[in-house]
């Protein structure tokens, strides 16, 4: 957000474009913060590059997690050309129609501050929606841009609303396991027509701005979460140590238990998720005497 002591006036919301509205306007994509089909919020995050033009005062990354609010203060600021990586109680999963929300602090419908939002289940190979801008040329500082020209991309919605977005529409790859998103990426678009939409068009959002520069990640609503299966992805005995690697959420934590009749399972440890990735990998001793059997369960957030 930009704020100005100059008083104002928001312009209507002229629907020019192809793509869905403003909040409140028919057949808009905007999803309301307390939407009850919202289950889950980001709830820290594992990395933060911040771009220019942001003031110390504004690199508070703890306020992007919990729930989305009205406050436009109550955001991490990326910067020009910054980005973060934000993640779950629990991975997101591809569901019925949207998956999650990401919600910006823009004061009205059509300043608005954009960027582009990646996916990765291991915390290493990202994904990135497809995007469409049509806004035609530059925009001021202070300038408008019409939420109908734009798609994909968030940012799209005022404060209070959150841009959906659908596993669904990114393409298949064996390095995405679309049940099991477990980091969420937001990258600043420094809005001047140099960063380019998935159809190689100029990208165009309210340019130059300092102090707050970039995006002002509100809060990210997940929607459809997979709080149930994981799977284990390694185990091997060296001498007299278990290793154990399994498909992990850096927001969930995972008990190690073992046992030698698959019965009366006794704990070995509780630990967190892999922050920088999404495998965990453990080694535990073998307890002395008969065939021991292993496995790990998720105990919660």
């Amino acid at each position: 957000m930009k704020l100005r002591l100059l008083p104002f006036l928001i312009p209507a919301v002229l629907h020019a474009g192809p793509y869905s509205g403003a909040a409140g306007t028919a057949g808009s994509e905007a999803i309301v913060r307390t939407d009850p089909r919202f289950v889950a919020w980001a709830s820290g995050n594992s990395e933060i590059t911040y771009g220019t033009d942001v003031d110390n005062t504004w690199k508070t990354p703890a306020k992007a997690t919990g729930p989305a609010t009205n406050n436009t203060l109550d955001i991490v600021c990326l910067g020009n050309g910054g980005r973060i990586t934000m993640y779950f109680p629990f991975p997101l999963k591809d569901g019925s129609g949207a998956d999650f929300a990401v919600f910006e602090n823009s004061f009205s419908a059509t300043f608005l501050e954009l960027a582009f939002v990646e996916v990765s289940s291991d915390g290493v190979n990202f994904f990135r929606f497809p995007s469409a801008s049509l806004t035609a040329s530059a925009v001021g500082a202070f300038g408008n841009v019409d939420p109908t020209n734009i798609d994909g991309l968030a940012g799209k919605h005022q404060v209070g609303y959150g841009t959906p977005f659908d596993l669904a529409t990114l393409p298949a790859s064996p390095l995405l396991d679309k049940n099991h998103v477990c980091f969420v990426r937001i990258v600043d678009i420094i809005g001047n027509g140099a960063t380019k939409d998935s159809d190689n068009r100029p990208i165009y959002d309210p340019t130059p701005t300092v102090g707050s520069g970039g995006f002002d990640l509100e809060a990210i609503g997940a929607i459809n979460i997979n709080s149930g299966d994981f799977r284990m992805t390694g185990f091997t005995i060296t001498g007299s140590t278990a290793n154990l690697e399994w498909q992990s959420n850096p927001g969930s934590s995972y008990r190690i238990e073992t046992s030698d009749k698959l019965d009366n399972w006794q704990p070995v440890e509780t630990l967190a998720g892999s922050m920088d990735r999404g495998l965990t990998t453990r080694s535990a001793p073998i307890p002395a005497g008969p065939k021991r059997f292993w496995r790990v369960i998720r105990v919660g957030s």
